[in-house]
């Protein structure tokens, strides 16, 4: 189950007395009273609903699934007919939904797969994607309300120095190449926005993970807390405008700024302009105003061509997956780090543990 705890020990044993079959008990959660069918979410562990603001295990003990999904919440196939295969089994289209192939079929002649295509399917639907994200994952619920901008000025990030970050270790700070990691990185070595010779990691661009989620870094600023507090904490954002109103990405807090409001959060796409600072000059040979205007950058797919060739797939996410939107607002909430993140930046938050985990 995929979230953080909100149920206490005690009240998990207690009604574990009284229902010690539900699937739930092991995860330190209770089971739903009987007459609560409500199902709020659904995830590999089984079914879930809500009492008393907690979360709850519907029904018994998971058993021997009949077919592919089924403990996942998702309807056994009537046929055989396999439209689709992945790490979890094979998987049928049965009233345009997403169904599991039954275990008996595998004595059967099965179709062969073919590649699948979008349904009307709600839930988070299977996938084979080495990150495990599904392709409709659940949208941000209770989360905080907010807005985004875009920018990329080659600038050393503030989470690279330790005095920013309570983690143990900051963001990784890197040469004029963009590559090479500054080892035990200090004031010494500066930023290059500031007369040093830091920069900003060419990796910590955005990326697809699938049609519908992408993983990437911001600068953020809120209207509580610190740099100190922010700094490498990850966030999960559901854009609500626009022409990507529905996607998500999840980011990493690497950077912050005095020209930032509250809950806003600039998304580092190369190609975004360079904004108040530019690094890109020094270490590119970028003009002025960096490539396009100093706000807003680039206005193509075609001009990203501009840029360096390590940069040019971040420039192009923006007008392919991001589809150009501009400034989207988002929906928003605190999530434990992908570690596709930390292990690009080096930054794992000393309170990562304790965030919501993602629901994937």
């Amino acid at each position: 189950m995929k979230f953080t705890y909100t149920t206490c020990i005690a009240l998990a044993a207690a009604v574990a007395k009284v229902s010690a079959d539900c699937f739930s008990t092991r995860l330190g959660y209770p089971c739903c009273s009987s007459w609560n069918r409500d199902v709020q979410y659904v995830d590999g562990d089984g079914q879930w609903g809500v009492e008393n603001g907690n979360w709850c295990g519907i029904g018994g003990q998971q058993q021997q699934s009949q077919c592919t999904g089924q403990n996942q919440g998702y309807q056994c196939c009537n046929g055989c007919k396999v439209e689709y295969t992945d790490g979890d089994g094979p998987w049928g289209i049965e009233n345009n939904q997403w169904c599991g192939i039954k275990n008996t079929c595998s004595s059967q002649p099965q179709t062969q797969p073919q590649q699948r295509t979008t349904t009307t399917q709600q839930q988070s639907q299977p996938t084979n994607n080495p990150s495990g994200v599904p392709l409709n994952p659940p949208k941000v619920t209770g989360g905080q309300t907010g807005k985004t901008t875009r920018y990329w000025d080659c600038c050393l990030a503030s989470c690279s120095w330790s005095e920013n970050t309570k983690a143990s270790h900051p963001v990784n700070a890197c040469r004029k190449d963009g590559i090479s990691v500054i080892q035990n990185f200090d004031w010494t070595v500066g930023s290059a926005c500031s007369g040093g010779q830091g920069y900003m990691c060419n990796d910590n661009q955005p990326w697809a993970v699938n049609d519908n989620v992408s993983y990437g870094f911001v600068a953020a600023g809120f209207s509580s807390g610190s740099q100190k507090d922010w700094c490498c904490t990850c966030q999960r954002l559901e854009f609500t405008s626009g022409p990507i109103a529905g996607k998500q990405m999840v980011v990493q807090i690497t950077n912050t700024g005095g020209d930032l409001s509250n809950n806003h959060f600039d998304i580092q796409m190369p190609g975004g302009g360079v904004g108040i600072f530019n690094g890109c000059s020094s270490q590119f040979g970028a003009g002025n105003d960096g490539w396009g205007e100093r706000y807003g950058g680039v206005k193509s797919a075609a001009e990203c061509s501009q840029l360096p060739a390590a940069l040019q797939d971040g420039c192009k996410w923006r007008f392919n997956c991001f589809k150009n939107a501009d400034n989207p607002s988002v929906t928003f909430e605190r999530v434990q780090c992908p570690k596709e993140l930390t292990d690009i930046t080096g930054c794992i938050p000393v309170d990562d543990a304790s965030a919501k985990k993602l629901p994937w």
